[in-house]
């Protein structure tokens, strides 16, 4: 689900295969920033930009840095997405309609002051989390982007109309939920793609929340 790159890499790979036991496909792959822009020249470009794939084959893209990587911020993670579409070959059939696949992954590039060591986590305690009137408010006072993946009561969702909120480096957010218990679970998506469960505390009195992990 994420793409993590570290500041002391000047590229890495990034797999992707033709499943079709038949028929070759045309892989595009780009990046954009964190607006959603089409990157033309960097600070991070994709090659090859497009690639023919034989049915049943894998193969690489690679993901390198251009001189403009320099300009990041040194001090937070920086936003991009990659993107892969599959251009499918032209149908021999009459009134036939194709339709061609995106797939849209984060990109996330850590400078070499940030990086997190093999195994360890996101400092999840880092982020403080209290109550309003409005919803549940978080102040991120860390340099990584936390993607909040779930918030409820026994598998049961409360972000109700979305699925995930993602706080950007040293910012604050207030989400929308309404009849907040005093207690319920709150989960945020790790490097891996995995849901790391806390359960948290708070209540009217108490506005700040108290979150141990599941």
């Amino acid at each position: 689900t994420r793409i993590i790159f570290d500041g002391n890499q000047s590229s890495i790979n990034i797999t992707i295969r033709n499943d079709n036991p038949e028929l070759p496909y045309l892989a595009q792959s780009w990046l954009e920033n964190a607006s959603e822009q089409k990157l033309e020249t960097g600070p991070i470009i994709a090659t090859p930009p497009i690639q023919r794939m034989e049915p049943k084959s894998t193969s690489l893209v690679r993901l390198s840095t251009a001189p403009d990587v320099a300009k990041l911020p040194q001090d937070r993670e920086s936003l991009f997405y990659y993107n892969v579409r599959e251009i499918p070959p032209r149908s021999e059939g009459q009134n036939v309609v194709q339709m061609a696949m995106q797939s849209r992954l984060k990109l996330f590039w850590r400078p070499k002051a940030i990086r997190l060591n093999t195994g360890q986590s996101l400092p999840w305690k880092s982020i403080k989390l209290s109550r309003t009137e409005n919803g549940l408010h978080f102040m991120n006072s860390t340099p990584y982007h936390m993607t909040i993946g779930y918030v409820g009561i026994d598998g049961k969702t409360l972000l109700k109309g979305t699925t995930s909120l993602m706080l950007v480096p040293f910012s604050e957010q207030t989400l929308p939920v309404k009849d907040l218990p005093s207690q319920f679970q709150i989960g945020y998506i790790g490097d891996f793609g995995g849901l790391n469960l806390y359960k948290v505390s708070c209540n009217t009195v108490q506005r700040e929340c108290d979150s141990q992990p599941v």
